[in-house]
């Protein structure tokens, strides 16, 4: 039996039971249609004018995305002699790890011009609420209208409620799935139609690289300024994300004043920026002592107070998948060339953040070591980046439909 739970949001998230289905009528549009457009520069324009946005990296960052001159980069970028509109309806299983992911979610079913049912996460957050507030603002207008009436946030435990996920899988013509291995298993089981698309966001690791030859010349300065960088790419989301570096990977022979430099200035960012709490002292202390326990190639831990936990781990190590971190515990490898890290980016490795290299050198090592992972390479700082192509999917191109008119 659904379970009847009191939600939130009420001009947003559907309440109760899932009648309005029953009558939904589908709206399509035409990638980055205007009214798409202009509705997620309203909200960024609302966004803007809250104050808790300056003080959160994700709604800000959030805010600079839907800006609408970003938005028509990627517009402009968008080649299509074709005649495309959105695939109809399309369901979005949002993680609970990561509370803002179902507004990226969103934004991708929205601008490729579909109807949406997106499933919010029910943990708690300040920026979900937020988020939630400003959408249901911004759906108040009456130039709106028409999204507010395909558009549909709502929030219910999968797990104890799969009558939810079934009836809306049985109407979807596409499901964005979000999640762990298991989520994706999960959903994968549960009958669609039969020309429903599913694209899964599965489980992934990212990884850091430096070109230690152009590291060693940095000034303090110059090391500065590459700190906060990978502050921002490490203790965003609390190495939740699928792409928060856990390991990063040193290309050739370092200084070590300037490494020791370098990991100290990122802990006393830390200390000033991120927010300790017990849970996450002793989340980070447990995690770290069940690794001693269980890995064996560990050969040196640095800790940096309760802030930064360093870990030296062997060249040997076969496999990174499952060594991650959390909080702020980084694992380091030091290595002489950049086709050595080939054996471990398998297909669950997805963001590679850099500093030193140049394009043609992952293009070289990608095609030279026909590696089947690493979908995202930039620069180190932009780990956090939101970009329409996700995971080695164009997803514009992929929630829409080409209609062949001759």
């Amino acid at each position: 039996m659904v379970e009847q739970k009191k939600l939130k949001y009420e001009d947003v998230v559907i309440q109760n039971n899932l009648k309005f289905l029953n009558s939904l009528r589908i709206k399509i549009l035409e990638p980055y249609s205007d009214i798409s457009v202009n509705f997620l520069n309203s909200f960024s324009i609302e966004l803007k004018k809250d104050k808790n946005t300056f003080r959160s990296p994700e709604l800000f960052s959030l805010m600079l995305f839907c800006n609408r001159k970003n938005i028509l980069k990627f517009k402009k970028k968008f080649k299509n002699d074709q005649f495309r509109i959105g695939r109809g309806l399309v369901f979005h299983v949002c993680p609970n790890n990561v509370p803002i992911n179902f507004m990226f979610s969103f934004i991708l079913g929205l601008l490729s011009g579909n109807t949406n049912i997106i499933k919010v996460s029910s943990n708690v957050s300040k920026e979900k609420n937020v988020i939630i507030a400003k959408i249901k603002k911004v759906f108040k207008s009456d130039k709106y209208a028409k999204l507010k009436k395909s558009n549909f946030f709502i929030e219910y435990n999968h797990q104890k409620n799969p009558e939810i996920t079934n009836k809306i899988s049985s109407k979807s013509d596409c499901r964005i799935v979000w999640g762990g291995d298991n989520t994706v298993k999960s959903i994968k089981k549960i009958d669609a139609q039969p020309r429903c698309l599913d694209i899964n966001f599965a489980d992934r690791y990212s990884l850091s690289v430096i070109n230690v030859k152009k590291f060693n010349k940095l000034s303090k300065l110059e090391i500065d300024i590459l700190a906060r960088k990978y502050f921002y790419d490490v203790f965003t989301m609390n190495q939740m994300a699928c792409n928060s570096p856990h390991f990063i990977f040193w290309i050739g022979k370092i200084i070590k004043e300037q490494e020791n430099y370098f990991w100290e200035k990122i802990s006393k960012i830390a200390s000033k920026k991120f927010k300790f709490d017990d849970v996450h002292v002793m989340k980070k202390y447990n995690d770290l002592i069940n690794k001693i326990m269980n890995i064996k190639l560990i050969k040196k831990i640095k800790m940096f107070e309760n802030y930064l936990y360093l870990v030296d781990v062997d060249e040997n190590i076969k496999n990174i998948e499952n060594l991650r971190g959390n909080n702020g515990i980084v694992f380091q490898i030091k290595l002489k060339k950049l086709d050595e890290i080939s054996q471990l980016i398998t297909k669950k490795c997805q963001t590679v953040t850099y500093f030193g290299f140049q394009n043609k050198d992952f293009k070289n090592l990608i095609l030279k070591n026909n590696l089947l992972g690493a979908d995202r390479i930039v620069k180190i700082g932009q780990a956090f980046e939101f970009d329409l192509d996700w995971d080695g999917f164009d997803t514009i191109k992929s929630l829409s439909r080409v209609v062949n008119i001759k």
